[in-house]
């Protein structure tokens, strides 16, 4: 629990560092952005019908149109303007805010400034100008003081946030609120989050706004003032802009007011301030969740990474947890966003300790296993090759505490006649132990066996665990080989020792087992448990039923394969054990077996046919012939004996060939 908390903290520190820190923050913020600008896409877009605000658009069809009824080309004269305003009054429009620069003179001279100023001071209702900076203002030639907003309200190029006041005071959307008599319901000290209702314009050309060109209303302007009447059906329809606040603004692309916004990457400067006016006057805006908060979740998201990579044992629950947190954060950030009281979770952060946590509790897990693993290594060094170490060394992961169920080919050795000679050797027996196990070890491990266990003067050695071994019923069988011929060299030392006509028995099986660390916290031995290991041990004294030195079964025989020479000898039901199993006594390695032994195989396998299908005659016939060539052999012998009797009292009909063995 110390690591994952330690980690968690460390993890979530980073984070905070990299947040905040000169050179990262920027890079931290414009993942956030993306991530900001992702979710607004895919909110579905508000209709508006009810807005206070309504925004005329100088779009380029209201260029063409004005341009096909009168003889003004854009720039229109400022007129046009102050008689729009004059209209617009007339309409019933609560107030006019003009997104428009008019800081120069007009370029249709002075007499137009003034006629727009004569205009504007004729008006009953407020009108805001739109400026832009300290140190300019408003040219026309006005003889009452008229609300200014500044128009330079962003604070970075992708226009996110709005600022309510600037260095030279209300922004043009304050302006605008506060001349038609709203109060805002957002903080003026400082810079808010705009809540887009979506798009400019979605898939079937729909505005969030109630947008409409200003076309008709300039055309209708200008054939009222000249004394002409406009047809009902063109007329500007007084509904869009009763009891409204209508802000005019330019749309067209040509015009060179188009933003980028978290909606989109053209966005009409015009609907962001009218956007601004609507978030100030419902007082809606994106909250931001603070910056306290996040690091809180950062670290809680930490931790629940670092809880899984550290306490999970499967990889796939590992992933699960971490997945979880980095998916869980991005998608609760999208859901905020989502809300109609939209909340902003920057996700960077949180994403990041959740990063830097995994990658942290991996390198933890790897320490611990690592030294775990070398730990179970150090433990089990005594009883594995040194090949087998040096490769464990290099990987320790092939090491697990805990059983795991696989198959393995397990070869138990008795020294016959230990016993006795325990007795006439006493204390002399400590050298004869000593040598003999000490050159019998050296035999499985040259041949990478993992020595189980010592048992007195036995051995239990097992091949293809700790590390895979895909040959390693050959392996056995070869270990065995040695065993007996390394047993004649050193005879002459046993016998100086007192251990004369020493001679080893040997069993093997193959098959599945448990093989592990097993034991108590203060003891662990690495050992292999199972039917399979009972069978190998049963094996092994059943070669003094057969006179034989090397007891295999069947299943060691067909994971052989074509590698080694095996004699077929019986089918026995050992001590112990429901389940018969086929015995065959290994002769040697098949390339170079001589004519012999594969004239001995042979007879062996007739003669077990021949027994099986109750041919008494014929298989006592091939066991004389075994025995007048091999007098000394033992499964002849005993076949020889058992098919005798079976001569005078015939088993019973059910007889399946099976030998039971009574006695261990």
């Amino acid at each position: 629990m110390v690591a994952i908390v330690a980690i968690a903290a460390l993890a979530s520190l980073i984070a905070l560092m990299a947040s905040r820190a000169p050179g990262s923050r920027d890079a931290v913020t414009a993942i956030d952005n993306s991530f900001y600008d992702a979710a607004f896409k895919l909110r579905p877009m508000e209709r508006l019908a009810d807005s206070p605000v309504v925004v005329l658009e100088i779009d380029q069809a209201s260029l063409d149109l004005v341009d096909q009824h009168s003889d003004r080309t854009w720039p229109w004269p400022r007129g046009l303007y102050g008689m729009a305003a004059s209209k617009l009054e007339k309409l019933g429009a609560k107030a006019i805010v003009l997104d428009m620069l008019m800081s120069e003179k007009s370029a249709y001279g002075s007499d137009d400034d003034a006629r727009l100023a004569e205009l504007i001071d004729g008006l009953r209702i407020p009108l805001v100008m739109g400026v832009r900076g300290l140190n300019v203002g408003f040219i026309a030639p006005v003889t009452k003081p008229i609300p200014l907003g500044d128009t330079a309200i962003h604070t970075e190029r992708t226009y996110r946030q709005y600022r309510p006041t600037t260095e030279r005071g209300d922004s043009l959307a304050l302006a605008g609120i506060k001349a038609a008599g709203y109060a805002s319901r957002i903080a003026n000290d400082a810079p808010f989050r705009l809540h887009y209702y979506g798009p400019h314009r979605d898939a079937d050309g729909r505005a969030p706004f109630p947008a409409h060109a200003i076309g008709n209303l300039i055309v209708q302007v200008i054939v009222e003032h000249g004394d002409d009447t406009v047809p009902p059906e063109d007329q500007f329809d007084p509904a869009i802009v009763r009891d409204k606040i209508v802000i005019i603004g330019s749309l067209a692309a040509g015009l060179h007011d188009l933003k980028r916004t978290p909606v989109s990457e053209d966005y009409p400067g015009v609907e962001v301030h009218a956007t601004a006016m609507l978030n100030m006057i419902r007082g809606q805006h994106v909250k931001p969740i603070g910056a306290e908060w996040v690091t809180i979740l950062s670290a809680l998201g930490a931790f629940w990474v670092a809880s899984g990579v550290i306490l999970m044992r499967a990889a796939w629950l590992k992933i699960g947890c971490i997945a979880l947190v980095i998916l869980g954060f991005v998608f609760v950030s999208g859901w905020l966003m989502q809300r109609n009281s939209m909340r902003w979770l920057p996700p960077t952060e949180p994403l990041l300790a959740a990063i830097v946590a995994t990658v942290g509790s991996l390198l933890w897990v790897y320490k611990i296993e690592d030294a775990r693993a070398r730990a179970l290594l150090k433990a089990i060094g005594q009883c594995i090759s040194p090949q087998v170490a040096r490769e464990l060394e290099e990987d320790p992961s092939g090491l697990t505490v805990g059983g795991r169920r696989m198959e393995l080919t397990i070869l138990f050795t008795d020294l016959e006649g230990f016993t006795d000679l325990t007795e006439r050797l006493q204390e002399g027996i400590e050298p004869v132990l000593n040598l003999y196990l000490a050159e019998m070890s050296k035999q499985a491990f040259d041949r990478n066996g993992t020595i189980d266990k010592y048992i007195g003067d036995a051995m239990m050695v097992f091949w293809n665990a700790p590390l895979a071994q895909s040959q390693h019923a050959k392996q056995a069988c070869e270990t065995a080989l040695a065993l007996v011929e390394h047993e004649r060299k050193i005879a002459p030392k046993l016998a100086a020792l007192g251990a004369t006509n020493s001679r080893t028995r040997i069993g093997i099986h193959t098959g599945p087992v448990i093989v592990g660390f097993f034991g108590s916290r203060e003891r662990l031995t690495y050992t292999a448990v199972g039917d399979s290991v009972n069978l190998a041990a049963r094996l092994e004294p059943s070669n003094k039923i057969y006179g034989t030195q090397i007891l295999v079964s069947g299943d060691t025989v067909d994971a052989c394969g074509e590698s080694m020479l095996f004699r077929p000898v019986d089918r026995l039901r050992v001590y112990g054990r429901r389940e018969p199993v086929g015995v065959y006594e290994l002769l040697g390695p098949r390339e170079g077996a001589t004519a012999d032994q594969l004239w001995l195989v042979e007879q062996s396998r007739q003669a077990a046919q021949a027994c099986l299908a109750r041919d008494w005659v014929a298989c006592l016939a091939m066991m004389d012939a075994v025995l007048a060539k091999f007098p000394q052999d033992g499964p002849a012998r005993v076949c020889q004996a058992r098919v005798s009797s079976y001569l005078k009292n015939s088993p019973d009909a059910d007889w399946d060939g099976v030998w039971e063995q009574t006695t261990k």
